[in-house]
């Protein structure tokens, strides 16, 4: 123990005192560096080389060096001879290569004595590259002796310590081994079971203080011996109103162990089983159980191969005669250690729901039909108007080359908007065939940025971009989600008429996402940011933007955000929005990786 207290104290003190060392030979460096500066810049080695002995003159230093920019000597402490030489020794190169300040350790080659070797590149304000190094070589001669008077010490201590230590320990035994002696039987005793022997001590010492308390422990031993009965008791009624509360329950409850076996199974997930001719018992092995099961089962060995709680999922239990639509849910059982000790699974039926959710869909389906079909009329009624407003005239101002000319440069005009228009229901409508490449997210969203860089400029929109840059490839179609990039910027820009800020951010994500239900699967995405500084999105406007026809603008048809929405999530992505009045959106793209 004195051994080891003599090395920590010893490692201790060297490190202070070596600590301080540093600190005062890079100190040291700084005021050469500072009081030398002038001779540096001018060349002046001998005012170098003076400067380098007037330092040296310090007992704890060995010597000082100043090399130029070259790395020759400029000045070394007591020997003139080295001026103008390159020095080629292991130190010296790595001191002249490094760009901050180093500390190398030395031996001191005179009397083979250790040392520091601190070294400080000068980098002149107003000048371009290193004008010098300056080295300052310390002797640790004076460390190593204040180490050596500190172990003497803790020595002569400590052999005083274990002396008085020894004959305060005979003593104290003497004192204490008979009443610890009494304490022992009645410790026995109890151990027997024999918890109502009373034990008397009187040596008004910490051997009674140690009686009294082994007393009292013994009286709280009794009282705890009553309570956990009484727990006991409480345990087993618990246990009556789970059973209860189990075969009560409408939704099917398994438990499974860590090993895969069925722990508890209550009546109605017994009934569900029973229902598609495959029961599964208590006790029974679950893999084997459950193997008609084609979705619960790999679900299951999810569960149990992850060791934590899984997001509820929709899974479909049938035969050849039977369906029932499940909603899962698991959560994981664990000891007071934290270990998990069994999975438990809830069983929703939801088959009814379904149906009912089936019918409702149908019925919003129809009713998207309805503003389908109305926001179409509305945008083709305007085209056709003036179309048959020309024609009609088009009898009576033949000869006239002015209409003529309105006439040609109108229509046409009209034509293509309607053409447009049902180019675009078309691509809304139409089964998508997709080419999906290895795709560059941060290439793609520069193409945008070129191409629409010149109307942006025109708008006086100032436009940041960043990117991370661990960005992966994805697996998109270039065209179609250069589509989606080009509609959300463009919704920015009219977002922004007298000018703004438009940020555009994309990085990727490994961590799991909770909040976001479609990616919840997937531990890792590519999330892109498009955020401007507009007029914003009222409340009761944020629930339509994705659909056909909608539209708060003067121009425009309303199927842009309607389009980007389906090539989002025909790749498997997902997109939000965040607005205010006033202040502007924020629209965030979520895209697997």
């Amino acid at each position: 123990m004195l051994g080891i207290l003599m090395l920590v104290l010893g490692y201790v003190q060297g490190r202070t005192i070596r600590q301080q060392l540093e600190k005062r030979g890079l100190s040291m460096a700084q005021s050469l560096a500072a009081a030398s500066m002038a001779d540096f810049l001018t060349y002046n080695y001998i005012a170098l080389e003076r400067s380098a002995n007037q330092a040296a003159r310090d007992p704890d230093v060995s010597r000082v060096i100043f090399h130029d920019k070259e790395g020759r000597v400029a000045g070394f402490s007591g020997r003139p001879d080295l001026q103008n030489k390159f020095l080629d020794d292991e130190i010296s190169r790595t001191a002249l290569s490094s760009v901050k300040p180093i500390i190398q350790e030395i031996t001191l080659k005179a009397n083979e004595i250790p040392g520091l070797d601190i070294s400080l590149p000068l980098f002149p304000s107003g000048f371009e590259g290193r004008w010098g190094t300056i080295r300052v070589c310390l002797s640790l001669v004076p460390m190593l002796r204040q180490i050596n008077q500190m172990r003497w010490i803790i020595l002569a201590i400590g052999l005083f310590a274990i002396a008085v230590g020894i004959l305060m320990s005979l003593w104290t035994a003497r004192r204490i081994t008979r009443p610890l002696g009494s304490l022992v039987q009645c410790t026995e005793e109890a151990a027997r079971g024999n918890l109502n022997r009373s034990i008397q001590i009187q040596t008004r010492d910490e051997v009674e203080v140690l009686a009294s308390n082994f007393s009292s422990m013994i009286q709280e031993i009794i009282e705890h011996k009553e309570q956990l009965e009484t727990q006991l008791e409480e345990i087993k009624h618990m246990q009556r109103y789970t059973d209860q509360l189990l075969t009560a329950m409408n939704d099917g409850l398994l438990s499974i162990d860590m090993k895969g076996n069925v722990s508890t199974i209550n009546p109605a997930a017994q009934k569900l089983f029973q229902n598609f001719d495959n029961p599964v018992e208590r006790g029974s092995i679950a893999s084997k159980s459950l193997k008609d099961f084609t979705e619960l089962k790999p679900y299951l060995h999810e569960i149990l191969k992850k060791q934590h709680k899984i997001n509820p999922r929709e899974i479909t239990l049938q035969n050849k005669t039977k369906e029932r639509v499940l909603l899962i849910g698991s959560s994981i059982l664990k000891d007071r250690r934290g270990k998990p000790q069994e999975v438990i699974l809830n069983l929703h039926d939801i088959t009814e729901l379904k149906k009912l959710e089936i019918s409702i869909r149908q019925a919003e389906r129809l009713a998207e039909l309805g503003t389908l079909a109305a926001g179409m009329a509305h945008e083709i009624r305007n085209p056709l108007s003036t179309i048959k407003a020309f024609v009609q005239l088009l009898p009576r101002k033949m000869e006239k080359p002015a209409f003529l000319e309105k006439f040609q440069r109108t229509v046409p005009r009209e034509l293509d908007q309607i053409n447009r228009l049902v180019d675009d229901l078309l691509e809304l409508a139409r089964v998508p065939k997709y080419r999906f490449e290895k795709t560059d997210i941060k290439s793609l969203l520069e193409q945008m940025i070129d191409f629409l860089e010149e109307e942006m400029q025109r708008q006086q929109i100032d436009y940041q971009c960043e990117y991370s840059s661990d960005l992966p490839p994805i697996q998109a179609d270039v065209s179609q989600l250069a589509k989606a990039f080009n509609n959300l910027i463009r919704n920015a820009m009219q977002a922004m008429p007298q000018g703004g800020k438009l940020l555009i951010n994309a990085i990727y994500q490994k961590e799991h996402l909770e909040d976001t239900p479609k990616l919840a699967a997937r531990n890792c995405w590519i999330a892109v940011t498009f955020q401007d500084e507009g007029v914003g999105i009222s409340p009761k406007d944020m629930k339509n933007i994705f659909n056909p026809f909608f539209t708060t603008k003067d121009i425009g048809t309303g199927l842009g955000l309607a389009i980007t929405h389906k090539v989002i999530t025909e790749h498997g992505g997902q997109i939000d929005v965040n607005s205010s009045e006033g202040k502007g959106s924020l629209f965030r793209i979520y895209l697997p990786a």
